[in-house]
């Protein structure tokens, strides 16, 4: 390692966020001087989109001038992120939002700079090396950086609270108080930078009309979603592992309830590019799975968005972090698959404990049956006053506005734009 790469943890740690913070008061008052800020969101997934309120009422206002730019994730496969942008690009002209496909660009990155030229970035994700090409946000530190979740915070990690953009950020829009606490205690800034607007998407989960999308059936089904996380090994990152186990399990459980249950494949995004990589998989097995549950008759392949899938929903069986959280504005009862509970209950936060305890936990395929046939088809939900409460304490945003409503009240105040 050359002296810059030895020396960079020191600088990025003490040298970094001051600054930041000096950079960040620049940023402001060339904004207030002109009266007028450029907004640029960097979008890579269309499950992962929460900002489409935001935007709107950004383009609004005309002292805001707000750009989309389609950036595909670097670590998915060439099919999948060439199926990501095809999605983004349907999604945003159904929207008739303006957007920029910076996907097949040269030098992305430099097309950002001297064409848009934003005062502020906001980042869906806020690793390193996520986007390739220049695009990560330590090569924008000119700029006011922004990142908002796409989904709820369940988990009280370091990785989460204590990296270099969530230290050196402008503003952290994060959904829930627990965050705040959590920021307070991990975060190597105390988390001075964090802003609680509550979730992105509890707006749409609360007033949106869902559209009905499942097959249609001569007999009523219940409906159930099935939603494996994308790190399958036991012994990986987050050692979930539930769809090396349930992969067949599920299957074999459409066919038996074929008549009763109508079953949704929910995988995470990142799921098939992990599974191109399984020396086990590898692309023509893991695209003939998908194939089957887009396939069968009582089952579905759910790759896009997913507030629809979960409002229309009777059940759900999971093993995800956000989902832990968001699913329960359904107020449906909701399964979390695990064999090691009490490992993924240490690093979960407040709100993780609190939502997870309103889950039934099934760890084998015999729990995953008495969960269907108990719970679902016969309705026998003791768990439903623990759901209701997780929803009324944690799921409401605050101020009585949406979380697009409090961002853009913040960015008023902070920028000097009070009406």
């Amino acid at each position: 390692m050359n002296l810059r790469g030895l020396l960079y943890p020191i600088y990025s740690k003490r040298v970094l966020p001051i600054k930041m913070r000096r950079r960040n008061r620049k940023a402001i008052n060339m904004i207030r001087q002109r009266r007028q800020a450029t907004v640029l969101f960097i979008v890579s997934s269309l499950p992962m989109w929460r900002c489409q309120e935001l935007y709107d009422l950004l383009t609004l206002d005309p002292r805001f001038s707000a750009y989309i730019a389609l950036i595909p994730f670097s670590s998915y496969s060439t099919s999948e992120r060439e199926k990501g942008m095809n999605e983004l690009n349907s999604y945003f002209r159904r929207q008739g939002s303006s957007f920029i496909d910076l996907s097949k660009t040269d030098n992305p990155a430099s097309y950002i700079r001297t064409k848009l030229n934003p005062d502020i970035i906001f980042y869906p994700q806020p690793y390193q090396d996520v986007y390739g090409k220049g695009l990560d946000f330590d090569n924008f530190l000119d700029k006011l950086i922004c990142y908002t979740p796409y989904g709820i915070i369940t988990l009280s990690e370091h990785w989460l609270y204590n990296i270099l953009m969530n230290n050196t950020a402008w503003r952290l829009y994060f959904p829930n108080y627990t965050d705040l606490d959590c920021a307070q205690k991990i975060a190597r800034n105390k988390g001075k930078n964090v802003r609680v607007i509550g979730s992105t998407s509890a707006n749409t989960f609360l007033h949106h009309s869902p559209i009905t999308d499942w097959k249609e059936s001569k007999t009523p089904r219940k409906k159930i979603i099935w939603a494996p996380h994308f790190s399958i090994e036991q012994d990986g990152w987050l050692h979930r592992g539930s769809f090396l186990v349930l992969n067949q399990v599920m299957i074999e459980l459409a066919e038996k309830y074929r008549e009763q249950i109508q079953f949704a494949f929910k995988p995470h995004p990142r799921l098939l590019t992990e599974l191109y990589k399984h020396p086990d998989w590898g692309k023509e097995k893991a695209d003939a799975y998908y194939q089957k549950w887009a396939n069968m008759p009582n089952t579905q392949l759910e790759t896009g968005g997913y507030v629809d899938l979960f409002m229309t929903s009777d059940a759900m069986i999971h093993d995800c972090g956000s989902f832990t959280a968001e699913y329960h504005y359904t107020q449906n009862p909701v399964m979390f698959f695990t064999s090691d509970l009490d490992g993924v209950k240490k690093q979960l936060n407040e709100l993780g404990l609190a939502a997870i305890d309103a889950h039934y936990i099934g760890g084998t395929e015999a729990d995953i049956v008495h969960f269907i046939e108990d719970v679902v088809i016969k309705g026998e939900d003791p768990l439903k006053p623990a759901r209701k409460k997780v929803f009324d304490k944690y799921l409401l945003p605050p101020n009585g506005r949406s979380a697009a409503e409090n961002i853009y009240h913040d960015l008023l105040i902070s920028l000097g734009f009070e009406k």
